[in-house]
């Protein structure tokens, strides 16, 4: 477990949501001399100092955050498929995910589901159409036209999160081209069943998503 467990947290859940989401400034440690020797050695693959800073900021929700959550010494994961970390042991019936963009990363945690957040910057530079054509439904390419970047970015968080709930990424095409999602604060995706929150956070700079598929 990591030494220093004071980084200042922000809670972004709003009251009944049935989660747990907390937000961390990616810049708000040394990270080095936060972490763990294990998760120091994984940041340090990184050599882009920004990429380092959301690395070790991940890790220290891992290491850190997670555990004093679940009132644990320390929790253990595995890979599911595509790479998604999942909680074994006697954390394993929660469900777990990270995200971060620009200054933030987020976590988001349930008990008893499988979950996926995702948050998008607004001012990340994007052909928001021309890529919209690619992983958008036909319906989800029609808001986009009709709301520009801000609809691009809800709906690409929105999807995100959907398929980390899923567990299958990009990759499932007949999955990402299927879905209906609308540019609303709560809806269940006629296609998949997921249950999606969704919203604009940090004065409208991101776009935050949380999605939640029953176990």
């Amino acid at each position: 477990m990591a030494a220093d467990c004071d980084i200042p947290v922000e809670h972004w859940e709003l009251p009944g949501e049935p989660f747990r989401l907390a937000a961390i400034a990616v810049a708000a440690a040394d990270w080095e001399l936060r972490l763990s020797s294990s998760a120091r050695e994984k940041i340090r693959r990184f050599m882009d100092p920004a990429a380092r800073h959301r690395a070790g900021a991940s890790e220290w929700f891992k290491t850190c955050w997670l555990p004093r959550q679940l009132g644990s010494d320390r929790v253990e994961f595995q890979t599911g498929n595509n790479g998604k970390p999942l909680l074994t042991g006697s954390a394993a019936e929660w469900g777990f995910n990270l995200s971060h963009a620009g200054e933030y990363a987020v976590a988001v945690l349930a008990r008893g589901v499988s979950i996926g957040v995702d948050l998008e910057s607004m001012s990340r530079p994007a052909d928001v159409e021309r890529l919209g054509e690619r992983v958008f439904s036909g319906s989800e390419q029609a808001l986009v036209r009709a709301g520009g970047r801000e609809a691009f970015f809800t709906l690409w968080s929105q999807k995100e999160a959907l398929l980390k709930a899923l567990g299958c990424g990009w990759a499932d095409g007949g999955i990402v081209r299927r879905t209906r999602l609308e540019r609303i604060p709560y809806q269940v995706e006629p296609a998949t069943g997921i249950q999606l929150w969704s919203r604009n956070v940090v004065g409208g700079a991101y776009a935050l998503a949380i999605a939640i598929m029953a176990s």
